[in-house]
């Protein structure tokens, strides 16, 4: 038989398998289950019609500038909560061997208690048990566990994922959301690689108060941070104290942390922590190692390996 006639005889047969197995797959994920009255106004607030160009804004390290995100106060006490990222396994040099277009689950988002945008990463080793995509949520997960196909490896890794609304972007910055899942259903984030969960020092000024109570911000002034991302984990987590100045100051007359500890001014407590992750220094991108989400995800393979035997 010449190849030709072979192609158009397997052709259908071939066909036919990939829809049957759309279709398994297909079957084989539920419908998401209904989300609580707080989920469901959380996972709404990230919806297109909320997107926004996340600002990239200034700040002071050591008289150098750098520019950083800010993706919101983290509610106290900080905490990371579980993304889960189903996996083939690990190789012999023990890197995760990802299911092809395996997205993470996530088990919290904005507005929702836990969520901080920092997450412990946990592993679903599957084997050949799962297709890609086929879990989509905690429960389905634990399903899988309990039915021993499939374990959950700790590697001790916290990594600064923030889940943003859908078509947001950074200002000023190639990198571009990705796909996650909650509860069943599609989430974007950015990834900011891994982090510690201890919160940094940052300084902005103000002078007083208004009659809230809030601070009186000197928007001209830089905040200052005395901790950049250039080895091992980020402080991506920082924790905010205001330097009261007085109307004689003038804006980013201090541009370190030294500077500002000899001032003489009063600082006060801290106010917050928030989400900030510097990108840049001296207007030079900042390398950071991406989470093995990005690192080793593998999108060659399309198929899982050898069955595994019984």
């Amino acid at each position: 038989m010449s190849i030709a006639r072979w192609v158009r005889a397997a052709l259908p047969l071939l066909v036919g398998a990939s829809l049957q197995a759309q279709k398994q797959q297909a079957a084989a994920v539920p419908s998401p289950a209904a989300l609580s009255a707080e989920q469901q106004t959380a996972y709404d607030l990230l919806g297109s019609q909320y997107a926004r160009e996340i600002e990239q804004i200034s700040g002071w390290f050591r008289d150098h500038p750098v520019q950083y995100f800010d993706f919101g106060e983290v509610r106290r006490p900080v905490a990371a909560v579980r993304v889960l990222w189903p996996v083939h396994g690990f190789d012999a040099s023990g890197n995760p061997v990802a299911i092809r277009g395996q997205r993470p689950i996530f088990t919290s988002v904005p507005g929702i208690a836990g969520y901080s945008g920092v997450w412990h990463l946990v592993y679903v080793v599957t084997a050949d048990h799962a297709q890609p995509n086929q879990l989509r949520d905690e429960a389905s997960v634990d399903a899988l566990v309990r039915r021993r196909r499939a374990s959950l490896f700790d590697p001790n890794v916290l990594v600064n994922l923030p889940i943003v609304p859908r078509g947001s972007a950074l200002a000023h910055d190639t990198m571009s959301t990705m796909l996650g899942w909650y509860a069943g259903r599609d989430v974007n984030f950015f990834d900011f690689g891994a982090v510690t969960l201890s919160p940094a020092n940052m300084w902005r000024f103000a002078r007083g108060q208004d009659a809230s109570g809030a601070p009186n911000v000197v928007r001209e002034q830089n905040s200052i941070v005395d901790s950049i991302p250039v080895a091992g984990t980020y402080p991506d987590l920082w924790q905010i104290q205001y330097v009261q100045v007085d109307s004689a100051y003038t804006a980013n007359a201090l541009k370190n942390a030294g500077a500002v500890r000899t001032s003489g001014f009063m600082v006060d407590p801290v106010s917050s922590i928030r989400n900030l992750p510097i990108t840049m220094i001296d207007g030079t991108r900042i390398p950071r190692v991406a989470s093995p989400v990005t690192q080793f995800a593998d999108l060659r393979s399309p198929f899982p390996p050898a069955p595994t035997r019984p």
